[in-house]
């Protein structure tokens, strides 16, 4: 990579975690930034502490000449508008400022964007990039405006960045417990013997990427992706809840008890992402098989019940 240094903003979660510790295989200097000290990122990281919020001058000064993560999020989709102004402050406003207080320096930045809600609903076998954006969330809404002003930002400073838009990631360091990861909290729960709450009738169709795949296609898009230009990260197959039950069932070895609710309205039926750009720009596929996947991830769930 032409960095020798990296910054992860929003280090402390999932996605973060596991990004670090690739990161840090790879020799690159590691600044790791969030609320917390996780003690999970790797030893060899400097940890920045603060709010993202108030522009740290402790994060604004390890910005330079590095590869920027973009990994922070106040929120997540919810069919509610009541917190939508704070999204937009939160997030949208808080990273325009950064944009301008480093638009002068040498920077790469990583834009997490959302590979789901920003597509809305669509029922093509899989997205592509340049679909049409419709989103049905606030979460998806502010994301998309993300993404609208890092290329404003190159349009009018010329500032060096990739947008990556992740389908639905799971693995190892996803709390099964947060709301967030329907596969780590459905592994959970069927290890417990506890009732999998679905909500519909299981038949919506999601794009689901072990963790080290799709941290291997992040760094590819990081490294070898165009400047200015928006990645898809998944698998480009989509696989229903229901079916993802049926996985879970052949790894446990037992069929899970299952509940179905009202289904949300910020579900869309169908979301499966095409992979072929990243593909072309930078030779990047993922390689875990989703029985796989799973099963190395109910292994790690086992190991580390302690975490929860």
């Amino acid at each position: 990579m032409r960095y020798e240094k990296a910054v992860i903003l929003g280090a402390a979660g999932f996605i973060g975690i596991n990004l670090s510790h690739a990161l840090a295989r790879q020799g690159v200097r590691l600044v790791c930034f969030d609320r917390i000290i996780s003690p999970h990122w790797p030893e060899a990281a400097t940890p920045v502490i603060g709010d993202f919020g108030h522009l740290p001058q402790a994060l604004l000064k390890q910005l330079d000449h590095a590869m920027v993560f973009h990994l922070v999020s106040s929120s997540r989709p919810q069919p509610s508008t009541a917190e939508a102004a704070g999204e937009v402050g939160r997030d949208l406003v808080t990273t325009i400022q950064y944009l301008e207080a480093t638009r002068e320096r040498d920077i790469r930045w990583i834009f997490f964007s959302s590979g789901g809600t920003v597509y809305g609903q669509n029922d093509d076998m899989t997205i592509r990039e340049s679909q049409p954006t419709h989103p049905i969330c606030s979460y998806g809404v502010v994301k998309l405006a993300m993404e609208k002003y890092f290329a404003l930002y190159r349009r009018l400073h010329g500032i060096d960045y990739v947008t990556v838009r992740l389908a639905n990631p799971y693995g190892p360091w996803q709390h099964p417990l947060k709301g967030q990861g329907i596969i780590a909290a459905m592994l959970y729960r069927a290890m417990k013997g506890e009732t999998i709450e679905i909500w519909g009738d299981g038949s919506k169709v999601r794009d689901y990427i072990y963790i080290g795949d799709a941290v291997k296609g992040v760094l590819s898009a990081a490294g070898a992706g165009r400047s200015g230009e928006t990645y898809n990260i998944g698998t480009s197959r989509g696989m229903s809840i229901n079916q993802l039950v049926d996985v879970i069932a052949g790894v446990q070895g037992t069929a899970p008890k299952v509940r179905y609710t009202a289904e949300r309205s910020v579900d869309v039926a169908r979301n499966v992402l095409s992979i072929e750009k990243l593909f072309t720009h930078t030779g990047w596929r993922p390689k875990t098989e989703i029985d796989d996947g799973i099963a190395m991830t109910a292994d790690w769930l086992s190991k580390n019940s302690r975490l929860w």
